[in-house]
């Protein structure tokens, strides 16, 4: 069964619904519009014409179904692509303004409204602020052109405060917009980060883990898991107490997060144990900096205000994915490399690359 809405990717998955919901609003607008017109409310266009303006944008939004089915929606900025809809549902409003009597005009602007706060969650303050130029500009440029070519369809006093009141409402829905995404962004980096470390928390590890291995089954591209365990750490809270310990922790994943590419993750799986994720790699015997510099800056921490003597080491399991399996057998097999590392004296790294074999 063919699903129109991703299964292996939540966040593709969110994107569609996102869209979705939009196009059922258009497509509802559109069906009060083909009321009006059969009605005899719009002026100067004929049945072709404005079978075509409905056509057109059902066209331009189809393109935009097309790219988040095929995942061509990924290589731009913001895969979401809130801004180029955003611009089509304004173009499209805009053309029925100059189209419709002076009367519709004023209900035609509070779509431009419904429109903006599609934007909501996921546009900065900036961005919206140049939309709304865009926005007043083009309704603005309309009704100049109605006035052009149909003087008795425009009211110039009306349309100057109807303009100015579009920017007024477009300004502050964009800055209510712009306060419930910062909002937004905070509450979603308390769920997903660890208060302590300040890097990913173990819920949104398996969420990453989830997204890279939807994304190397459908490209054959591996990804690699390095599960790293701190040695004797029950020692150093025992020995310097837990506000200490705190303090290693957070040093420990600070070192982790500046020896990583841009690219990867790190994240605290629970207690002294971390977790970091190589995107786009198979961290292997051979090609191994990846997990021994981390090895390397942990073992080169120092606390000299704290304690001269206090030094801290890991131990470190690293495996693949392999196409199909599942992220518990992944950690699995982490696991069992990391328990290799601890009992072969620790402070060291163990390959495990499938359930049978070790490098």
């Amino acid at each position: 069964m063919i699903s129109i809405i991703p299964t292996d990717d939540h966040r593709q998955a969110l994107r569609v619904r996102r869209f979705l919901i939009a196009l059922g609003g258009y497509l509802l607008l559109m069906f009060v519009l083909v009321f009006i017109y059969a009605a005899g409310y719009t002026r100067g266009v004929s049945f072709l014409g404005f079978s075509a303006i409905l056509l057109g944008h059902l066209l331009v939004n189809f393109v935009i179904f097309l790219l988040f089915q095929t995942g061509a929606n990924l290589k731009f900025a913001d895969p979401s692509l809130t801004i180029p809809q955003i611009l089509v549902g304004v173009f499209f409003c805009t053309i029925l303004s100059y189209y419709s009597p002076d009367a519709m005009r004023g209900v035609i602007l509070m779509v431009y409204i419904l429109i903006f706060v599609f934007g909501t969650f996921r546009l900065k303050l900036a961005e919206f602020f140049l939309l709304v130029v865009v926005t007043v500009a083009l309704y603005g440029s309309a009704m100049v052109l109605l006035y052009r070519f149909h003087p008795g369809a425009v009211v110039p006093r009306l349309e100057i405060m109807r303009t100015f009141a579009l920017l007024m409402a477009l300004s502050w829905v964009s800055i209510m917009g712009n306060y419930i995404a910062n909002l937004r962004i905070r509450i979603k980096r308390m769920a997903s980060h660890d208060d302590l470390t300040n890097v990913y928390n173990r819920r949104e590890a398996f969420e990453i883990l989830s997204r890279e291995k939807a994304f190397s089954d459908r490209s054959g591209i591996p990804f690699s898991v390095c599960m790293i365990d701190l040695d004797n750490f029950k020692q150093i809270n025992d020995t310097y107490g837990h506000l200490v310990g705190d303090t290693v922790l957070r040093a420990v994943a600070g070192v982790f997060k500046e020896n990583i590419r841009g690219e990867d993750y790190v994240a605290r799986y629970g207690g002294e144990e971390f977790v970091v994720i190589f995107v786009n790699f198979e961290c292997r015997n051979g090609n191994e900096s990846c997990v021994q510099r981390l090895l390397a800056v942990t073992e080169g921490l120092r606390f000299p205000e704290i304690s001269q003597s206090l030094r801290v080491t890991a131990s470190l399991g690293v495996t693949a994915y392999r196409p199909l399996e599942s992220i518990d057998a992944l950690i699995s097999r982490a696991d069992k490399a990391l328990y290799d590392a601890k009992a072969k004296g620790k402070n060291r790294v163990e390959y495990l690359m499938d359930s049978a074999s070790s490098d």
